[in-house]
C-alpha cells in the first residue's frame, strides 16, 4: 500500500499524464492486490466507479475493507482470476488499468489478457500499462539476488527475451498495446529513489527485504542457485539496503493507448 502511494507520488497521480478524470466514469484496475490504486483513484474521481479485480480472496477481503473504512462507496473489488475468461462486459470501462503483471504474465499470455482488457474497454477509452524493471543499486549482494531473478524469469520462460540484465518487457509496452489493437500510444518513465535518506528508502527496502525472501522457492526451483548462496547473499543484501551509504533506483513505465470504435481503422 506505502509502495502504492510513492509510485501514484512520482508519477503525478493515478492518471496518465494530460487525461481528464472528468470524463471517466468506470474504471477497472487489473491485479489489483490490496486496492491502493483503486482507493486513491475513488477518492479522487468520486463520480467514477473504480473496480479492481485480483485473483487473491485475501487481498480482495482486505481492499473492501479499506473501502469500507475510507467511506468509498465507488470503490469495489471482485476476486478474479486474469488468465481464465472474464465474466466483465464488452465497452463497459472508460479507462483499464494494470500495474506490475510482468510477476505472473508470460510472453504468450500478455496478448490473450490484453486483448480482453480491449474487449471491456469502451470505443475511445483507454488501456494503460505500467511496469517496473529490477532495481538498480550500489549493492553487489542486492544486484546479484536481481540477476538471479532475470535468470530465473528467463530460464522458466516467464520473460521476453533480453540482452542485458533487464526483464526484457518495458521496451515492449507500447507494441503489445498496439500488437492488440490500440492508437494514439504515449509513454512516459519515471525512476523513483529509494536511496538512504529519500523517503521511499524504508518503505521500499523493507518491501524488497520481503519481496526477496518470498522468492526464495522461485530462485530455488528456477536452479539458479543454492539454499546456501541464496541466504548468504540475502543476508549481505539487507545489510547493504540499510546502510546509510546505499543508493538504489526504480525504473518504472507507463504507455497506453485508446480503444478505435468499432468498425473504424486502427493503423497497424
Amino acid at each position: 500500500m506505502l509502495r502504492d502511494r510513492l509510485v501514484n507520488e512520482v508519477m503525478g497521480g493515478v492518471l496518465p499524464e494530460g487525461v481528464d478524470g472528468r470524463r471517466l466514469g468506470s474504471i477497472l484496475d487489473l491485479a489489483c492486490g490490496p486496492g491502493g490504486w483503486v482507493l486513491e483513484a475513488a477518492q479522487r474521481y468520486p463520480w467514477a466507479q473504480v473496480t479492481g479485480v485480483d485473483i487473491s480472496e485475501t487481498l480482495i477481503q482486505y481492499a473492501r475493507a479499506q473501502a469500507q473504512v475510507q467511506g468509498l462507496s465507488n470503490a469495489r473489488f471482485e476476486v478474479m482470476d486474469l488468465l481464465k475468461p472474464w465474466l466483465l462486459p464488452e465497452d463497459a470501462f472508460d479507462l483499464v488499468n494494470a500495474r506490475d503483471l510482468t510477476g505472473f504474465l508470460t510472453p504468450t499470455t500478455w496478448p490473450r489478457v490484453l486483448r480482453e482488457a480491449l474487449r471491456v474497454c469502451r470505443p475511445g477509452g483507454l488501456l494503460r500499462l505500467t511496469e517496473f524493471e529490477r532495481p538498480l543499486s550500489n549493492g553487489p549482494a542486492f544486484m546479484q539476488l536481481q540477476e538471479l531473478t532475470r535468470r530465473a524469469f528467463q530460464r522458466t520462460g516467464r520473460s521476453f527475451p533480453s540482452p542485458s540484465h533487464h526483464l526484457g518487457v518495458l521496451p515492449r509496452l507500447a507494441s503489445l498495446l498496439r500488437a492488440v489493437g490500440c492508437y494514439q500510444i504515449e509513454q512516459r518513465a519515471y525512476v523513483l529513489d529509494f536511496s538512504a535518506g529519500s523517503e521511499a528508502h524504508e518503505a521500499l527496502c523493507r518491501g524488497y527485504e520481503v519481496e526477496l525472501w518470498l522468492s526464495r522457492s522461485f530462485l530455488l526451483d528456477a536452479g539458479v542457485t543454492t539454499p546456501t548462496e541464496f541466504e548468504a547473499l540475502y543476508r549481505r543484501a539487507l545489510l547493504e539496503m540499510f546502510d546509510e551509504d546505499f543508493a538504489g533506483l526504480c525504473y518504472i513505465l507507463t504507455a497506453w493507448g485508446k480503444k478505435a470504435a468499432h468498425g473504424s481503422y486502427c493503423a497497424p
